[in-house]
């Protein structure tokens, strides 16, 4: 009884080091998932205080710049009005662009004595605030007074005045300018703002003066408690978190008050749409974090009471059979010295195991034995020759009576100094748990084969979701910059131009790098000239050396290579453009050197240079030299990770020379070919009928389709919209047809825009181009091109590209030539 109660005890003690540890690993769970979720939503309020900290900086500057224009204007009315002379105000360029919409100067009395332009108030003003303040004041200063709706048009107006002075500087009235809040409305509308952002133009004791909607309501009113407000705004710009009046929504503040004028700009950000998602997220890793910790708990009680029902199977076995309690290998041995090898030994776990009570086996020989348990003694037959010639074997056999227990028989012969055979040791081992997890690993490869196919198809569905907006974005960026004629809204298009270019940029890069892990781009090496390829690649990078004032010169080959032509000129186009992105100044040259058999194509250029330990890194996804602050106008780090690897698909060789500050060498070698030989020169046919094409849009996103329709049209193409194949066949069977189709992939009612595009060319019975637009990347796309003779581009597509695809798909219709635009340069 004594040693039952110190066993319970000891294997008591052995439980407290798992419990710890199992303690342990439950609080590093929830102090991790704590910490990550607090570092989550520290960066996400730190980027939301970033973004309406430069908003509002924008908002400010923009404000400051308004108010010291029709500053201007005012100082030359006073001046003039005082010198009682006279003031073409019409044409001054605040009211050309709409700042000032009305000029009014009043006596001292307050009553109108001149008025220029939409005159909206023509009462006396004695009463006014910025009246008073004038009149009341002992030197000249700009008063920006409470806006007011004018009474005749209903537009929302913001006085803004100057004081008048006669000779001895007594008062002599008044100059007001009337600002419409549209102006600053306007402005508001194109920041991009997200759901739910706010903006306002705020006076300095919280009178809102302007905000980007419901100005008609909001505009003059105070919508802050003033201890509230003073308190805030005690410094020039800082951030704060408060519920808005006006729509009930509470949002994430940051204001900046304007240097030399009393005005604060004020832009919010509001918490759901910051914080939103990541409270979904967080509530998801909490409720996991729940299951997991109640797994781990399931698992402990779990494990103490199989540990407790051991330790009183254990204590009966060794009670039944001490000899061979710990063995759970059935185990013989067999007098080989003996005719017929009788058996010996066998163990409880080999009786077990065969199904052999000791009484069968008692004098029975080992074979004899063993051929009894087994089902089929064909099985055995290995086993056989190997003990007659003395050599381990290894069978496996299904226990007896069942198909679900698999056994394992490890026959080894024992043999004495002399090398005679003594005896035959044979081992059962029950592996069902071996095939079981065998199974399971072959069912969980089938899975995973199956997980890896729904993770293509759904990168290919995730990818057409992204490129549509971006696709959208790009072609209103097209159409917005080609009407755009003030220089703060083409600075702001600039920008947006080159946000949407890196995105562009991202999503190709990580296109081309999981078409290239995925398996999906196959070389279609063919012979060609080589000048074609870099003349090529010389039109495409032209504008960008132009852009940057560099010298890009492309050398003149007249070498065939064998090799992909589209694969090779996105290696070389890639080398270019890298070499373009890290020169500042000087030139990049492309030339070619013969080396025996091989083609080295070279490209030189003069920029920042590679150290000599990260040149093997920039071929690297992501890895950028010089890039520190990770500058989108400077590349994503993906193009010379793809140059590699299409590069080792293809056996080309790549390899790099650089010293930094003094530029690098990138060398592609490439087989050289045999030059076909000269073809007859067709004789040059009757010059090209000048038409207007009509392009036929089949497109179910509105917006998108909207944009491809003010883009066509703004080239001079005559453009035909429908959303669906049935609208695509009535717009197609009006009039001659159209010359072209440009159709998304993905329509409405499961319909395809391939499906579309043979539709038409059945109905018209002839085969007009087509273009498919799309945003799924699945290689069954391109297949379906090249059945169906039509060209495949991925979204977004660039606007030059797609007038590019037009051209050549509609080859009777004169295309202007493309002009680079430079991004930088938006004034």
């Amino acid at each position: 009884m004594r040693s039952g109660v110190t066993q319970s005890r000891v294997v008591e003690a052995r439980l407290v080091l798992p419990a710890f540890a199992v303690a342990l690993a439950i609080v590093a769970l929830w102090w991790i998932l704590m910490d990550r979720l607090g570092r989550e939503e520290r960066l996400l309020d730190l980027a939301a205080h970033q973004k309406t900290a430069v908003l509002a900086r924008l908002v400010e500057e923009h404000a400051v710049a308004t108010f010291r224009r029709v500053d201007d204007l005012l100082l030359d009315l006073v001046a003039h009005a005082e010198r009682n002379r006279a003031m073409q105000l019409p044409s001054r360029r605040a009211f050309e662009e709409g700042l000032v919409v009305a000029v009014r100067v009043y006596d001292p009395a307050g009553m109108l004595t001149m008025a220029s332009g939409r005159s909206a108030f023509r009462a006396p003003v004695e009463d006014r605030e910025e009246f008073r303040a004038h009149q009341e004041a002992v030197r000249r200063s700009l008063v920006i007074g409470l806006p007011y709706v004018a009474p005749d048009t209903r537009d929302v107006l913001i006085p803004v005045s100057r004081r008048l002075e006669g000779p001895q500087g007594e008062f002599a009235g008044v100059a007001v300018a009337d600002i419409p809040v549209d102006a600053f409305s306007r402005f508001y509308n194109v920041l991009g703002l997200q759901p739910g952002a706010s903006v306002a133009l705020v006076r300095t004791d919280g009178a809102v003066l302007a905000r980007h909607a419901l100005n008609s309501e909001v505009a003059g009113r105070n919508l802050a408690a003033p201890e509230v407000w003073q308190a805030e705004t005690a410094r020039p710009s800082g951030h704060l978190r408060a519920v808005s009046p006006v729509d009930g929504v509470e949002r994430i503040l940051a204001y900046r008050t304007a240097l030399g004028y009393p005005l604060v700009a004020v832009v919010g950000e509001a918490v759901e749409e910051v914080f939103g998602p990541w409270r979904q997220n967080a509530r998801l890793y909490v409720a996991l974090a729940i299951a997991t910790t109640a797994v781990i708990l399931l698992f402990t009680v779990g494990f103490v009471v199989e540990l407790g029902w051991r330790r009183r199977t254990d204590r009966a076995l060794r009670v039944r059979n001490r000899a061979m309690a710990w063995s759970g290998d059935g185990i013989l041995i067999a007098d080989a010295t003996r005719t017929g090898m009788p058996i010996v030994y066998a163990n409880p776990a080999f009786e077990r195991l065969m199904g052999l009570p000791s009484e069968i086996l008692s004098g029975q020989g080992a074979l004899n034995a063993l051929e009894l348990a087994v089902s089929d003694p064909a099985a055995l037959e290995p086993l056989r020759a190997a003990v007659a010639v003395g050599r381990d074997e290894r069978v496996e056999f299904h226990s007896p009576g069942t198909v679900d227990t698999h056994l394992e028989l490890r026959a080894s012969p024992v043999r004495d100094e002399a090398g005679r055979l003594v005896n035959l040791i044979a081992i059962v081992r029950d592996i069902s748990e071996h095939k079981r997890i065998q199974a399971e690993l072959a069912e969980a490869r089938r899975e995973a084969d199956r997980a890896n196919v729904a993770k293509s198809k759904f990168l290919a569905a995730a990818s057409h979701d992204l490129r549509q907006p971006v696709q959208s974005l790009m072609l209103l960026m097209e159409v917005l910059s080609a009407r755009a004629t003030d220089a703060m809204t083409r600075n702001v298009l600039g920008t947006m131009d080159r946000a949407l270019g890196a995105l562009k940029m991202l999503l190709d890069g990580l296109l081309d790098v999981s078409r290239l892990e995925a398996g999906v781009i196959t070389p279609e090496p063919a012979d060609f000239p080589v000048n074609d390829l870099l003349d090529r690649i010389g039109a495409n990078s032209r504008p960008v050396a132009v852009q940057k004032k560099l010298i890009l010169h492309i050398m003149p080959c007249s070498a065939h290579v064998h090799s992909d032509p589209m694969l090779l000129g996105r290696i070389l186009q890639n080398l270019v453009e890298n070499a373009l992105r890290y020169t500042d100044t000087g030139r990049v040259l492309v030339g070619c050197r013969r080396r025996g058999d091989r083609l080295r194509i070279e490209v030189w250029d003069t920029g920042i240079g590679i150290p000599a330990d990260k040149q093997e890194d920039i071929f690297q996804e992501f890895v950028q030299v010089g890039n520190a602050g990770r500058n989108r106008d400077q590349g994503l780090g993906l193009g010379l990770a793809v140059v590699r690897r299409l590069a080792q698909m293809m056996g080309h060789r790549v390899t790099l020379r650089s010293e930094p500050g003094r530029g690098s060498v990138f060398m592609v070698e490439v087989p050289l070919a045999a030059a076909p030989a000269a073809a007859a020169v067709p004789a040059a046919g009757p010059a090209e009928r000048r038409a207007t094409a009509t392009i036929l849009v089949v497109e179910d996103d509105e917006i998108v389709r909207e944009g491809l329709c003010a883009m066509l049209e703004e080239w001079g193409y005559r453009v035909l919209l429908a959303e669906s194949c049935a609208e695509a066949l009535d717009q197609a069977s009006r009039g001659a047809g159209p010359d072209a189709i440009l159709a998304d992939y993905r329509l409405r009612g499961g319909r395809t825009g391939t499906e579309a595009i043979r539709d038409v060319r059945n109905l018209l019975g002839r085969p007009v181009p087509g273009i498919l637009v799309t945003g799924d990347t699945a290689p069954a796309r391109v297949q379906e091109a090249e059945a169906g003779d039509f060209r495949v581009m991925h979204k977004p597509v660039a606007a030059q590209e797609l007038r590019a695809a037009l051209a050549e798909v509609v080859p009777a219709v004169p295309v202007p030539p493309l002009v680079a635009r430079d991004p930088k340069r938006v004034a």
